[in-house]
């Protein structure tokens, strides 16, 4: 009877020292496979990249696998998604994403486009800002348009990706100020900030979040943002409503995945993402880039993509840039 006694109470304080061990591990939502491909089409630096970044870092605390980034570029997101596209569905490869691989999809027609692909979860709507580099002369996009209607095609704007959603935020300026801008592409949102601060672009258009480091050193300003209101991180900037343009643009982010991936994938991920928000670091970097939790589970997301689609579709026949 001693013996059972003594493995007993070890047993007993084995159970003891356990409960008072990290349970975090043991708390992490089950997942089909233990090491996942975030795969981002633009690159490093970008407003895409450091979103991706901080959802797999996040994604390591309330996901049960090992969640790293790895950048795919080339053809405004259309290398990425091929990638994406030939992956198994067990969630082993994911892509994230915002209105670019759309756009991409419906501008260039790649072999694969966003319907051949998988909505999983969209967790963020984000503001887009347009800045300068400090010395700029322009003081706002009133003073932006004023010298754009004297001199056409003089004001350079840096942009990312072709295919993105600032380069249609720049049409559609053009539209409705009735100016013409020459718009100068690039790999990623982190490479057309370095063309602002090296004097090849006048202005550039990106989020918060990529610009965050350039803004807090003093070495750009903001000039207006394309947002309903003023934003929280920015409340002295003014929207473009409230400079005379009527124009509001927002910018989704969320995660797709292979047309063939699993319930148990998506499942996870929307057991997980409302866990993510309420993550106080994640909760603080986002609220310091200015990005606005929107959590739509798949089939929502799935109807949001369908709709943001056809919109972008309707745009682009309506501008001339495709063609029915």
């Amino acid at each position: 009877m001693k013996h059972v006694s003594t493995g007993l109470a070890a047993l007993s304080s084995f159970a003891m020292l356990a409960l008072t061990l990290p349970t975090h591990a043991q708390d992490r939502i089950p997942y089909p496979v233990k090491t996942v491909t975030m795969v981002m089409q633009s690159s490093p630096g970008s407003g895409g990249d450091l979103f991706l970044r901080e959802v797999a870092n996040t994604a390591n605390k309330y996901l049960d696998g090992n969640f790293a980034v790895e950048n795919v570029t080339g053809g405004s997101g259309a290398k990425a998604m091929a990638f994406t596209n030939k992956a198994p569905g067990d969630g082993s490869v994911l892509m994230g994403v915002s209105p670019t691989y759309i756009n991409t999809s419906i501008i260039s027609k790649p072999p694969v486009v966003y319907g051949d692909l998988q909505p999983i979860v969209r967790l963020f709507l984000d503001s887009v800002i347009v800045f300068v580099k400090s010395d700029s002369r322009f003081k706002s996009l009133t003073d932006v348009v004023n010298e754009a209607k004297k001199s056409p095609m003089g004001v350079k704007v840096a942009v990312g990706e072709p295919g993105g959603l600032e380069t249609q935020t720049m049409v559609e300026l053009q539209n409705k100020a009735g100016i013409k801008l020459t718009v100068i592409s690039h790999d990623g949102g982190g490479d057309a900030l370095m063309s602002v601060l090296n004097g090849t672009g006048d202005l550039g258009i990106g989020e918060a979040a990529e610009l965050k480091g350039q803004l807090d050193a003093g070495a750009i300003r903001p000039i207006v943002t394309y947002s309903e209101r003023r934003i929280a991180g920015f409340p002295d900037l003014p929207t473009a409503r409230e400079q005379g343009i009527d124009m509001v643009v927002r910018k989704f982010r969320g995660i797709i995945g292979p047309k063939k991936v699993t319930p148990e994938v998506i499942a996870a991920w929307e057991k997980a993402v409302p866990k993510m928000l309420e993550d106080p670091a994640f909760k603080a970097w986002y609220t310091a880039g200015s990005l606005t939790p929107a959590f739509q589970p798949h089939q929502e997301f799935t109807a949001f993509i369908n709709e943001f689609g056809a919109n972008q579709k309707a745009f682009f026949l309506a501008n001339n840039i495709i063609k029915d």
